[in-house]
């Protein structure tokens, strides 16, 4: 769930922190404030998400949420196996409208590079690294259809 709402801009209400990002709640340290509630901003939006999992009820080796808000491209990768984490289009590789394979390729691999993987049972910190590319190129193109 964290991999979707990261990519979704959204925002969260704690009982002594107040209000504040998402991706920068996921990044605190554990505390005993409460977790009021999750805002999730009502914006036009084009979002994919995808999972890649050994078998389809197995929990998944790595998750990706790409969304374009006002036109800014962001890329959520997850169960890398730690938190999701956010890359931001900081180069402006995507473009807003008419997103091709190759530029979509060339985010996903920029993804990958920002990323730390780590490895587990269900796949190697290696294996994690050369699929966030393919994850992400494909969430790209997804989203970019939704226009």
């Amino acid at each position: 769930m964290l991999t979707v709402f990261l990519a979704m801009d959204t925002t969260v209400v704690c009982h002594k922190a107040g209000e504040i990002s998402l991706k920068e709640f996921a990044a605190m340290k554990a505390d005993r404030d409460i977790l009021v509630k999750l805002v999730v901003k009502k914006n036009p939006i084009q979002i994919a998400y995808l999972a890649q999992r050994h078998a389809r009820t197995d929990f998944p080796m790595l998750t990706c949420a790409v969304s374009c808000v006002d036109g800014k491209w962001v890329a959520s990768v997850g169960a890398r196996p730690s938190r999701a984490m956010v890359v931001e289009d900081e180069k402006a590789l995507l473009p807003v409208d008419g997103v091709t394979e190759d530029k979509a390729k060339e985010f996903g691999s920029y993804v990958a590079e920002k990323l730390v993987f780590g490895s587990n049972m269900r796949g190697s910190a290696d294996y994690r690294r050369q699929i966030t590319p393919v994850l992400v190129r494909r969430a790209i193109m997804k989203a970019g259809k939704e226009q």
